[in-house]
C-alpha cells in the first residue's frame, strides 16, 4: 500500500508570482527553468504534483523534487525581498537550477584552451612548418613544444577545436 503525502502549498508574495510568472512565459531562458517555474506557480495555486506533472509534461517525482526545493528556499527568499529586492529575481534562479554534478575536474584551464585554440588559427608557418594546414599530431607536438600542455591527446585538441 501506498503512503499518502500531503503536497504543501507554497505562499508567495506579490513580487515571487511576478519573477515567476515571467520565467514562465520566457521564450530565451532554459525550458528547465521554464517548467520548473511552472511548477512553482501551479503549487501555488494548490494543485497536486500529479495533477503539475500532467501538465508540465514530467514525473510526478520531479515535481515533487522541485516543489520541496523551492519550499525549503522559500525563508532565505523573503529574507532578500526584504533586505534586498533586487537580488530576488537571481536567488529564484538560483534555486531552480540545477545543481552542480560530480564528475572529474577538468584536465585544461580555459585560458590553455584558448591557447590551444589561438595555436590551430595561425599559420603552421609562423611556426617553422611546411605545411599551409594544421594537422591533429602537428598540432599536438606544437602544444608541447611551446609548453601550454605537458601533455594533450589528439582527441581532446579536436574536441577543443568542435567547441569553438
Amino acid at each position: 500500500m501506498r503512503k499518502k503525502t500531503i503536497d504543501m502549498i507554497p505562499v508567495l508574495s506579490a513580487a515571487m508570482k511576478k519573477i515567476l510568472s515571467a520565467f514562465s512565459k520566457s521564450r530565451s531562458l532554459p525550458s528547465g527553468l521554464v517548467k520548473r517555474s511552472n511548477i512553482i506557480l501551479l503549487a501555488a495555486q494548490g494543485e497536486l504534483n500529479r495533477d503539475i506533472a500532467l501538465q508540465v509534461g514530467l514525473h510526478y517525482n520531479n515535481v515533487a523534487t522541485w516543489r520541496n526545493r523551492f519550499l525549503a528556499a522559500l525563508p532565505a527568499l523573503r529574507q532578500i525581498e526584504t533586505a534586498d529586492p533586487e537580488k530576488l529575481e537571481g536567488e529564484i534562479c538560483r534555486v531552480l537550477s540545477d545543481r552542480n554534478r560530480s564528475g572529474a575536474p577538468s584536465v585544461f584551464t580555459p585560458d590553455q584552451i584558448m591557447k590551444i585554440i589561438d595555436l590551430a588559427c595561425s599559420n603552421p608557418g609562423d611556426w617553422g612548418y611546411e605545411v599551409s594546414q594544421w594537422s591533429l599530431p602537428l598540432l599536438v607536438t606544437e602544444i608541447i613544444k611551446q609548453g601550454i600542455a605537458d601533455q594533450i591527446s589528439a582527441k581532446s585538441v579536436s574536441r577543443f577545436l568542435k567547441m569553438r
